[in-house]
């Protein structure tokens, strides 16, 4: 029986652990965040970073970690560097967190959508 209990114990952090997307990508339009990853720590957070850097490349990074989100709790952070803007949001309140509409406004994410659109039809 305490076999059986120590075991439960050692599982139980990572049940607790968040699920986020994971990937990278530098061409605009590719998908990032199509992988998922178990985070490895129940204090990790998910993270998605992007970064307009052309008309052509737009970076996108997401994934897990405590470290990077240690200031950024639940909330986007954006900034601009050399004319150039970015935004970097971090999130633990549910599996899956990060995904590309993390932090956007409605006006943001429809702005998207149209995008996408004109990007298929255009």
């Amino acid at each position: 029986m305490r076999f059986f209990v120590s075991i439960l114990f050692l599982a139980f952090p990572v049940a607790l652990a968040i699920e986020c997307f994971t990937g990278f990508t530098y061409i605009r339009g590719v998908s990032v965040g199509t992988s998922k990853q178990r985070c490895s720590s129940d204090s990790d957070y998910c993270y998605n970073v992007t970064a307009d850097l052309t008309s052509l490349n737009l970076i996108s990074k997401s994934g897990c970690s405590s470290l990077m989100c240690r200031f950024n709790h639940n909330k986007c952070i954006e900034k601009s560097f050399l004319g150039k803007s970015g935004r970097f949001c971090c999130c633990n309140t549910g599996d899956l967190c990060n995904s590309k509409a993390t932090g956007q406004t409605t006006l943001e994410k429809f702005s998207d959508k149209m995008h996408d659109f004109a990007r298929i039809f255009g």
